[in-house]
């Protein structure tokens, strides 16, 4: 696998733990991407659904709405390819303002928080249509946002502004035949024509979401060795529109191949500044996973809720399938896997939000300053999109376990969420590449001091399992503990690879995955705990209780093999045991337990009682 620009910008000049840069204070910590990392569960809040405003209330209520009145009566033909209806759907999503959270009101969107695009993206996805949310997304997201972050004035009052209310469609295209994760190596080229009024684009781009039915395209290529951003619209001559692609999945959505055969683009075209596409590229590609990861997840819940329908309808042995005790099993693990990444994404578009709330919109530099926010938050918008995919991935594979044979047939719709699903690992950086960017900015801000993750090592170098500032009677206080165990040994465990392989560690991808998985643990752990806290006491609180339970439970099976794992290997290569004794040793003081098959049966109690996903 190719490194990508992002992960060498993490790790640059890294050699050992010897921090430079300027030191942040705790004071300074909430607000900040990677603020989970040391922020114990006894300090700081996080956001989450249960905060939302009544201005969000209203645009969840209306993107709802939309969802199941309009898209979901229709979600069948949507998820087939019909080019006709989906640009129907489309244009009625800009009259509603759908298309234009993002966008500044000076250009006729609404320029709302970060957030309220979360929502909107979230209640849509109720509509059941993957491909009608992959073509808005796309539109959104990478596609809109390199021109409200980098164009000109003329730019946006041109593209923007119809891009805002859906009279035009747009397409982000980065991919190159040989360039895929890493897309700076890709070989379109852009040679400034004799008169100077053109640029000449040659080259290709594969995989290009809404590719057959674009207006507008952002594209990059090489002026010179430079690589730049580039406005394409259908009056360009040259650029050239491959045949639709035959897909596994999201089938009802548009992906082509671009040629550009001495494609004219006016140099006014030209997005930001000769140069500058590496950072247009990547910077908006944060979003996209970050809100992957609200639309995975909110697959996830209505592919529990579709399976659980059938469950309850198909009988065996008398009885419905819902009754035995293996298929609840699976109904448990689902329920939790969906709450975690919600949690995960409303606590990471909330901090950007509180980031961003003393900025003035006004201001020349605001957009800067809402990129600089949103990168902050880089290993945030990963781990959203991990814990978003995989939660719809396991889902919907149980899915259509729980559905048997009927799983396997296009009549009953499961066969369909299976194939759509598979791309959601690929899309926005696979996986595999985001978790080398949880590891390498990781690494970036403990280096960089940009988190004191120096002092939480020192900290921790003695007491894994710190007091911790909650009653001895309340009832979480060993999980409390539990948490900070696992942040302890996310410290160590970082700390004993950096001392190993310092700025080598970039390339220990056998490290890099299992450690990036640790920090994923740490995040849930956290944030589910702390939006747990958060709650009023009563019903919900009590429903939510058994989720969270289950949750640490299996998050800390997850810490103890990943670690495990990883300071198994660096003992051996040292021939000793020091580093797995001194986890062993904690892990045993820790002594926590829980009765995993009791948790499991009170989550379906719950699950039973509404018969749907409960816990929004």
């Amino acid at each position: 696998m190719n490194e990508t620009t992002e992960l060498k910008k993490a790790v640059e000049s890294t050699e050992t733990l010897l921090f430079s840069g300027s030191p942040i204070t705790a004071e300074k910590i909430e607000g900040r991407g990677g603020a989970f990392l040391v922020t114990s569960v006894d300090k700081g809040e996080v956001f989450s659904r249960e905060l939302f405003s009544e201005d969000h209330k209203m645009f969840e209520s209306a993107a709802k709405d939309f969802a199941l009145n309009r898209i979901l009566p229709i979600h069948k033909e949507l998820n087939v390819f019909n080019k006709e209806l989906s640009i129907e759907i489309f244009k009625e999503m800009g009259e509603l303002g759908f298309l234009g959270v993002d966008a500044p009101e000076e250009f006729a969107g609404l320029g709302l928080d970060k957030t309220t695009s979360c929502i909107v993206a979230d209640r849509l996805s109720e509509g059941r249509s993957a491909s009608i949310m992959v073509t808005a997304s796309a539109h959104t997201g990478i596609a809109s946002l390199p021109i409200i972050w980098y164009g000109n004035k003329a730019q946006k009052e041109k593209y923007l502004t119809k891009m805002a209310t859906g009279e035009y469609m747009a397409c982000y295209s980065l991919t190159e035949p040989g360039a895929g994760s890493d897309a700076l190596s890709g070989k379109t080229t852009a040679t400034l024509s004799e008169d100077g009024k053109h640029y000449l684009l040659n080259g290709q781009k594969i995989y290009v979401t809404n590719g057959g039915w674009a207006d507008v395209c952002v594209t990059f290529a090489n002026v010179e060795g430079k690589y730049t951003a580039f406005i394409l619209d259908k009056d360009c001559d040259g650029w050239v529109v491959g045949a639709e692609e035959k897909k596994m999945g999201i089938k009802g959505s548009s992906t082509t191949t671009f040629f550009f055969e001495n494609c004219k683009v006016p140099v006014e075209n030209v997005l930001g500044k000769v140069g500058q596409g590496g950072p247009i590229a990547f910077n908006v590609l944060y979003v996209g996973r970050y809100k992957l990861g609200v639309t995975t997840a909110a697959g996830s819940k209505y592919t529990l809720n579709a399976a659980l329908d059938y469950a309850n309808e198909r009988e065996q042995f008398s009885r419905p399938i819902s009754e035995f005790g293996m298929i609840q099993n699976k109904f448990a693990n689902m329920i939790v896997r969906a709450w975690e990444a919600d949690s995960v994404n409303y606590m990471t578009s909330g901090s950007i939000d509180a980031q961003l709330e003393n900025c003035d919109k006004s201001a020349g530099d605001y957009y800067v300053n809402v990129q600089k926010a949103i990168e902050d938050h880089g290993v945030e918008a990963s781990i959203c999109k991990i814990l978003g995919s995989d939660a719809l991935a396991y889902n919907v594979d149980e899915g259509v376990q729980i559905l048997g044979g009927a799983g396997f047939i296009e009549e009953y719709g499961m066969a369909g969420m299976y194939r759509d699903e598979r791309i959601n690992r690929i899309f926005e950086g696979t996986n595999e590449i985001n978790r080398t960017i949880i590891s390498g900015y990781t690494l970036k801000k403990a280096i960089m001091e940009e988190m004191p993750l120096r002092d939480l090592i020192l900290d921790r170098s003695e007491n894994w399992i710190p007091v911790i500032n909650i009653s001895d009677d309340e009832p979480l206080k060993r999980e409390a503990e539990v948490v900070e165990f696992t942040r302890s040994a996310m410290a160590f465990t970082l700390n004993e690879l950096i001392l190993k392989y310092g700025q080598d560690l970039k390339n220990e991808q056998w490290l890099l995955e299992p450690f990036a998985d640790l920090v994923i643990s740490l995040s849930i752990m956290d944030t589910c705990f702390k939006r747990y806290n958060q709650l009023e006491a009563g019903k919900h609180k009590d429903e939510v209780r058994e989720v969270f339970l289950l949750s640490i439970t299996d998050q800390l099976d997850i810490v103890k093999n990943r670690s495990i794992d990883i300071l198994g290997y660096l003992d051996s290569i040292e021939n000793n045991t020091e580093k797995l004794d001194t986890f062993n040793s904690w892990l045993i003081k820790l002594n926590y337990s829980s009765d995993r098959i009791h948790l499991k049966k009170a989550v379906v109690s719950s699950l039973f009682k509404y018969n749907k996903y409960y816990l929004d």
